[in-house]
Order: C-alpha cells, then sequence, then structure tokens
C-alpha cells in the first residue's frame, strides 16, 4: 500500500476520497450543533448528563482527521507534472481544506455559546 502512495495518481485519488469520506461527520456535528441552537439565547444548549458533547466532539475530531490528511495528499499531488490526475488533487485539496475550516469554526463556536443546563 505505502508503495502505491508515491505515485500521484494513486495520492489524488486518495486525496478525494478522503476529503468526501471526512464531509459525512462533519455534516452530522453540524446537524448536531445546529439542532441544539436556541435562537432566543443565542446559545448551544445541552444537558449536563447527557451525550451531546462527546457526540458531538467524536464528531468534529471523525472529520477532522481524514480532512487533513486529504488536504495534505491533495497538495503534495496537486500540480506535478507526473500526475495525471491533477484535477482530483486540487478537489481533495479544497474539500479537505474547506471540511477542515468548517470542523475548526464549529470547535470555536461551540466553545464560546455552550450552555450547559442541569438536568
Amino acid at each position: 500500500m505505502l508503495q502505491g502512495l508515491r505515485r500521484y495518481e494513486v495520492q489524488a485519488r486518495y486525496a478525494l476520497a478522503l476529503a468526501v469520506l471526512s464531509a459525512v461527520p462533519g455534516v452530522a456535528a453540524l446537524v448536531l450543533g445546529l439542532t441544539r441552537f436556541d435562537a432566543m439565547l443565542g446559545r448551544i444548549v445541552y444537558g449536563s448528563h447527557g451525550r451531546f458533547v462527546p457526540a458531538f466532539v467524536g464528531c468534529v475530531f471523525l472529520s477532522m482527521i481524514p480532512a487533513a490528511l486529504g488536504f495534505v495528499l491533495g497538495l503534495s499531488s496537486a500540480g506535478q507534472r507526473r500526475n495525471d490526475r491533477s484535477g482530483l488533487s486540487w478537489i481533495g485539496f479544497f474539500l479537505g481544506g474547506t471540511v477542515l475550516s468548517i470542523d475548526l469554526i464549529l470547535l470555536i463556536a461551540f466553545y464560546m455559546l455552550r450552555l450547559e443546563r442541569p438536568v
């Protein structure tokens, strides 16, 4: 497997696959955050004994790891002369970077807007 990662076409395919894969838990974290957002309070409200925080943080980190790998693989293989699939590299690079940015924004928003309610 590691022998194949030296080829830029293989890196391009992995970059795209990892970037698309990272979007699934990223969307799940976004949906979790939006369902718990209270517009009247301007806060993300959750119970102190619930499973919201581990689920939310878990989804964000499950999204960050493949997004970062897709970003790096896309960056390393994009623009290479021997890469026949340069378009896949660029898509993996930009999609991985976008998902990674959204994940960071979700973590910062949760940290700043959280409101724990005792149950």
